[in-house]
């Protein structure tokens, strides 16, 4: 009984988490499945475990985060903030996940020109470099690192 009344707390707490959890779930499938459709017509064979894993980790990376920002804020007493925060975190992951899912599938089907649109309007490079200084910097200094590794 004492087990369920924990168990019950914690799911009252982190309840308002199950919709982003489950978009994350959900995007994480399709990421996987695109990732799969790319390697098959490309010829690398399909599933890889370790391309699987490798996302599993971002994906329960992300879950901990959202989970730990939210908790933090409702014990702090600012739950609709925590929600907001959640949202605009989980909005990145989305917008992340999306472009992924579209960069594998433009370059898997490369003359479909829905998923050249869709590539078109979700690449950072084309849309948001100009408008986001951050966002500028931040693409600039990974470019750094990946020309010095």
């Amino acid at each position: 009984m004492f087990l369920s009344l924990i168990a019950g707390s914690v799911l009252t707490v982190v309840f308002p988490l199950i919709h982003p959890v489950t978009i994350l779930v959900l995007l994480f499938s399709l990421d996987i499945a695109a990732g799969i459709i790319f390697d098959k017509v490309k010829g690398g064979g399909g599933f890889s475990s370790k391309k699987f894993y490798k996302s599993a980790k971002f994906l329960c990376g992300y879950i901990v985060i959202i989970a730990a920002m939210y908790t933090i804020f409702h014990l702090q007493g600012d739950v609709e903030e925590g929600l907001l925060l959640l949202k605009a975190v989980t909005y990145v992951c989305i917008y992340f996940y999306f472009s992924n899912i579209t960069k594998n599938m433009h370059h898997s089907y490369p003359d479909n020109r829905f998923f050249a649109f869709l590539y078109f309007v979700l690449s950072v490079d084309i849309i948001f470099t100009g408008k986001i200084p951050v966002l500028q910097r931040f693409l600039e200094k990974e470019k750094e690192l990946k020309e010095n590794q």
